[in-house]
C-alpha cells in the first residue's frame, strides 16, 4: 500500500482529497492542514465521498512533525510562499514522486534551488496545469503539431492574470511543443491586492513569443460581471475561438464556414485519482514535468517581480507575492 501525502486541505486540497478516494489503488492517505476548521471540512468532505473502489485509509494532522511514516507520493496545495521549506522536508522523508500545485515558486531563487534538490534526491515531480489531460486539447496539439499558426490569445475578465497567466503560458507551451519563450508585462496597467490576503493580482495585457514563434498574448481586465475569457488560436487553415467557462469551442476556415462543439474542463475532483494511479503504475503522469514548468515559470515570475517592485518595492528574496 502506498502512503499519500496531502498538504493543504483548503479548497483545493479538499477537491484533491476526495479524488484520492476514487483512486483504484489501495492507499494510505496522510492529510496535514494546521488550521482546525479546514481540517475538520476535509475529514467530512473525505467522509462523504462516495466510492466504490479500494478501501482508502486517511488520516488527519496538523504539522508535519506528526509524520512518522515512509512517504511515497506527495501532493501539495500550499500557496507559493513556503513552499521551499516543505519540498525540503518531504524529500526528507523519502517521497519521491510530487504533485505540486502553481503558481509553484514566487522567486527565481526558489525556483533554483527547488531544482537543484529535485535533482539531488532523485525525485520525480509534476506541476498540476491540467489543461494538458483535456482531451480537446490533446487533440488539438496533434492538429497543430502539422499545422504552422502564428497566434495564441486569452482576453477576458476577472480570471486572474497574476496566479493563472502561468496555467496559460503552460497551455501554449503544450500546443506547440516549445518552452522557451520571452514575455512583456509592459501592458499591465493596475496591481491591486488581491481576495488572498497579502498577495497581489495584475490587470491588462502581457505579451511574448515562444522562441521560432508563436506569439501570445494574456488581456485580463476588472469588471463586475464575473470570471470569463476566451482562447484564441489562429493557424492559416483555422481559428479556434475557445470559451471554457460556457463550455464551447467554435471552429472557422479560410472560407468563414464555422463549426460549434462542445467543450468539458474536468474539476480537480476528477484529477487526482487518476494521476496517482498513473504515478504508481508507470511512474509517470500526463502533468508538465518539473524541470520543464520551472522553465516556464521562470521568465514569468522574474517579469512580474520586476513590475512589483517598480510599483511598490524591492525585497531581499526578490519576491513577487502571488500564488
Amino acid at each position: 500500500m502506498k502512503n499519500v501525502l496531502l498538504i493543504g486541505a483548503g479548497n483545493l486540497g479538499r477537491r484533491h482529497l476526495q479524488s484520492l478516494k476514487n483512486s483504484q489503488k489501495p492507499i494510505r492517505i496522510f492529510v496535514v492542514e494546521p488550521f482546525d476548521e479546514a481540517r475538520a471540512l476535509a475529514e467530512t468532505a473525505f467522509q462523504q465521498a462516495a466510492s466504490e473502489l479500494p478501501e482508502k485509509v486517511a488520516s488527519f494532522h496538523r504539522s508535519l512533525d506528526e509524520i512518522d511514516q515512509t512517504i511515497d507520493i506527495v501532493i501539495d496545495a500550499t500557496p507559493a510562499t513556503g513552499r521551499l521549506i516543505i519540498l525540503k522536508r518531504v524529500l526528507a522523508l523519502g517521497a519521491k514522486d510530487l504533485v505540486l500545485e502553481k503558481v509553484t515558486f514566487n522567486s527565481v531563487s526558489d525556483i533554483d534551488q527547488a531544482g537543484a534538490l529535485v535533482e539531488q534526491h532523485a525525485a520525480r515531480a509534476w506541476v498540476n496545469c491540467p489543461r494538458r489531460l483535456n482531451p480537446f486539447y490533446i487533440q488539438l496539439r496533434s492538429v497543430l503539431a502539422t499545422a504552422s499558426f502564428s497566434r495564441f490569445e486569452v482576453v477576458g475578465e476577472n480570471f486572474g492574470m497574476a496566479c493563472n497567466a502561468i496555467h496559460f503560458i503552460d497551455l501554449f507551451s503544450f500546443l506547440a511543443g516549445r518552452h522557451v519563450y520571452d514575455i512583456s508585462l509592459a501592458g499591465v496597467q493596475d496591481i491591486v491586492p488581491s481576495k488572498r490576503s497579502n498577495y497581489i493580482e495584475f490587470f491588462g495585457v502581457a505579451s511574448g513569443a515562444f522562441e521560432s514563434g508563436p506569439e501570445f498574448k494574456i488581456d485580463c481586465r476588472e469588471s463586475t460581471s464575473g470570471v470569463k475569457f476566451k482562447i484564441r488560436i489562429v493557424t492559416p487553415i483555422n481559428e479556434y475561438l475557445i470559451d471554457e467557462v460556457a463550455g464551447r469551442v467554435e471552429v472557422t476556415d479560410r472560407d468563414g464556414n464555422t463549426e460549434a462543439l462542445g467543450f468539458r474542463q474536468r474539476y480537480q475532483g476528477e484529477l487526482t485519482g487518476p494521476l496517482v494511479d498513473a504515478i504508481i503504475q508507470h511512474q509517470q503522469c500526463g502533468l508538465t514535468v518539473f524541470s520543464e514548468s520551472m522553465a516556464l515559470h521562470r521568465p514569468f515570475i522574474e517579469a512580474a517581480y520586476a513590475l512589483y517592485a517598480s510599483k511598490y518595492k524591492e525585497n531581499a528574496m526578490k519576491m513577487v507575492p502571488i500564488t
